[in-house]
């Protein structure tokens, strides 16, 4: 009974090897049509900004001259220069470069107002050839909408210890209050008190005078018409080693042969002991890791592909092909393309693909005659090897079904 059985296992396994040997190896590719995605290009957009208007009112003059000492001031003009804030954000991924995420990169365009703050130029002339004037003896003091705005701190040290002689005039930059602080502002007013304009021949200052200036504050809306603009660059897919496998590709957990029970060992169908093929006689057994799929490498893509809006699956089987003579012409339709693809001068295996809707015949041609030849029996079944004879007049077909 026992070489019954024994004899009906293998007869199953050699029963299974022929099928394996004589079915064709199955082909399949899948391609897809992806959404239109547009790229753009430019987009018009107007961009505003407010820049300060500083001028005198004309109650005074900008160069005031009084006794020995000259004062001159002005405002330094705000300009409005233009550069352009890049942002980045994820596109959609390009079917046609696997591997790579795509960033869209948007350009606005935006104006910097300089400088930030209100500056002052002062120029301070001293005709006196004997008494230099002394900055520490004036009182700087700024008036904005009737609110006093200290004078800086970093520059109490020179205005201290400064000198002017008559023949080295001095000129300052002096910063005032940020813009913030001047967008609802209407009046400035710049006093500096206690100005020595006058001394006896001991050079003891005998008269000391006040210097105003006035000036109007407004604030000017300027609207630019601008354009955004947009960039797109690629980059590599992020990626690391995985940490579970360590890059192997295995799980490194050992887990118990199924087939051998965790022995090593397994008894043939004779009645004999063989090593266990799947563990290799170790009795263990390890899988690919099922956190990076086998891969060893972990990625993480940022962008997407667009929507699918077509999918076209092609399926079909490797294909032995004989001519007699061997030197015919096989046409087979090429997935890619759709088309067909001209192969001569050898048998051989060949990849015979077919879609839905078509029906996508091998064409062999010898001789001014063409046969049209489909992969299967006369049953439905696919056919591993074709042969194809011309030498007996009119083609005779072997392992195909003929079709006009």
């Amino acid at each position: 009974m026992k070489r019954n059985l024994y004899s009906l296992a293998a007869l199953f396994v050699f029963a299974l090897l022929f099928w394996a040997s004589s079915t064709p190896e199955k082909l399949s590719k899948t391609f897809n049509t992806y959404e239109e995605v547009n790229k753009k290009e430019t987009e018009p957009i107007t961009v505003s900004y407010k820049l300060p208007v500083i001028k005198p009112t004309g109650k005074t003059t900008q160069e005031q001259i009084k006794g020995s000492t000259s004062i001159s001031i002005s405002i330094i003009p705000f300009e409005a220069t233009r550069n352009s804030k890049p942002s980045k954000t994820v596109f959609f991924a390009d079917p046609s470069k696997p591997g790579y995420d795509i960033f869209e990169v948007t350009n606005t365009p935006e104006y910097t107002v300089t400088p930030e703050v209100i500056r002052f130029k002062m120029k301070v002339s001293n005709s006196n050839e004997d008494v230099p004037l002394e900055l520490s003896k004036i009182t700087f003091a700024l008036f904005i909408d009737g609110t006093v705005w200290d004078f800086p701190e970093k520059y109490e040290k020179t205005w201290e210890k400064g000198l002017v002689s008559s023949v080295s005039p001095k000129e300052f930059i002096i910063d005032g209050p940020q813009l913030a602080g001047l967008y609802s502002a209407k009046d400035i007013m710049l006093n500096l008190s206690g100005v020595p304009t006058d001394y006896d021949k001991g050079g003891y200052v005998t008269k000391k005078e006040k210097f105003v200036w006035y000036f109007n504050s407004s604030m000017e809306e300027v609207r630019k018409e601008e354009k955004k603009t947009y960039t797109y660059e690629t980059k590599l897919i992020e990626s690391k080693q995985c940490d579970k496998c360590r890059g192997t590709g295995t799980d490194p957990t050992a887990y118990k042969c199924s087939t051998c029970a965790g022995n090593g060992k397994v008894k043939g169908y004779d009645g004999k002991i063989y090593t266990c093929s799947k563990c290799d006689g170790a009795g263990i057994v390890h899988y690919s890791c099922p956190d990076c799929g086998g891969k060893g490498t972990l990625y993480f893509p940022k962008s997407q592909l667009p929507a699918i809006t077509k999918s076209v699956s092609w399926d079909g089987s490797y294909v032995k092909i004989k001519t007699l003579p061997a030197n015919a012409s096989i046409k087979l339709i090429v997935p890619e393309t759709g088309q067909y693809k001209v192969n001569t001068g050898y048998n051989g295996s060949y990849p015979w693909y077919c879609t839905y809707g078509k029906s996508c015949p091998i064409i062999v041609e010898y001789d001014g005659k063409e046969i049209k030849v489909l992969p299967f029996t006369s049953n439905g079944k696919a056919s591993k090897t074709i042969t194809v004879d011309f030498t007996k007049g009119n083609p005779v077909v072997t392992g195909g079904t003929k079709v006009e």
